[in-house]
């Protein structure tokens, strides 16, 4: 059965799901009438220090796939048409390097700044997490209309602590477009 999560909660997804080790991070969203809005889901793998191990750690529509091969994006959805996952990111646990604590999964509105889009023009964005061996969902966070003004969101974020992996429903709205996250995090 999936778990629902609210804003700030944490699932220990090493001690609920022991087998756990190829995921789906499905993200998805509905767009208002009469709007047009791309939005990019982009992942930042970080370290203790917050900071990617290397460039090639920030995995987004122009970077598929992280250097250690564990994490991929499977593309960018320019409308966000459709009733499933808009755009849908596959992590393999157990081959996630070493260095790598945290995995911060972002969205930004492209162009949100030259078009004013921000996230009130959406409506039941979440983040799920799908076992990709078992074909079920584990757990799924829907985000609020809290975002109205916000044209990026930190929807969740994987933290390995003492070697288990955890999924924290985040929920983090900002207004520095996707370069904000890259300058926070990219080394």
């Amino acid at each position: 059965m999936s778990v629902s999560l609210k804003k700030g909660a944490s699932v220990n997804l090493s001690k609920k799901e022991p087998s756990l080790k190829k995921i789906l991070i499905g993200l998805g969203w509905e767009i208002k009438a009469g709007n047009q809005l791309d939005l990019d889901a982009s992942v930042f793998m970080v370290n203790a220090q917050s900071k990617t191990p290397q460039e090639d750690y920030f995995v987004f529509y122009n970077n598929l796939k992280s250097p250690d091969g564990s994490v991929q994006h499977t593309g960018d959805n320019r409308s966000g048409a459709g009733d499933d996952d808009d755009e849908m990111i596959l992590a393999n646990l157990p081959i996630i390097d070493e260095q790598v604590t945290d995995v911060i999964v972002t969205v930004s509105i492209h162009e949100a700044t030259v078009r004013r889009h921000h996230f009130g023009l959406l409506s039941e964005a979440y983040i799920r997490i799908v076992d990709v061996e078992k074909n079920r969902e584990i757990l799924r966070y829907d985000l609020d209309a809290e975002f109205g003004g916000y044209a990026d969101v930190e929807f969740g974020r994987l933290q390995r602590i003492a070697g288990e992996w955890h999924f924290k429903a985040t929920g983090i709205g900002a207004k520095e477009g996707l370069q904000g996250y890259v300058d926070k995090y990219v080394m």
